[in-house]
């Protein structure tokens, strides 16, 4: 593998879970679901971007079950984020 794309991977892994990390902190002090699921779904988003790579290069899997494996992680993600949208949370308080 290519240092540069090394790096770029290893830099969109560390943002991404940072952006979940926060997520999560936000999620328990606000005691939010939704926030859970976005930080969970970042968490799946941001595994599954480098996942192809492992699986295929580390684990000797075949391109295409990388390939599944990413999209699924990545899949996942997208649903827990999606399913953020749509858990019933607190209405928005009016500022009368």
């Amino acid at each position: 593998m290519f240092v540069g794309l090394l790096v770029a991977k290893v830099a969109i892994v560390v943002l991404g879970l940072f952006v979940a990390f926060q997520g999560y902190r936000a999620a328990r002090r606000e005691r939010s679901q939704r926030l859970l699921l976005v930080a969970g779904g970042f968490t799946l988003l941001s595994v599954g971007s480098v996942l192809e790579g492992v699986c295929y290069d580390i684990l000797d899997l075949s391109t295409l079950l990388s390939g599944v494996v990413q999209t699924g992680f990545v899949g996942l993600g997208m649903l827990c984020i999606v399913g953020s949208l749509l858990v019933p949370g607190a209405a928005a308080e009016s500022p009368n």
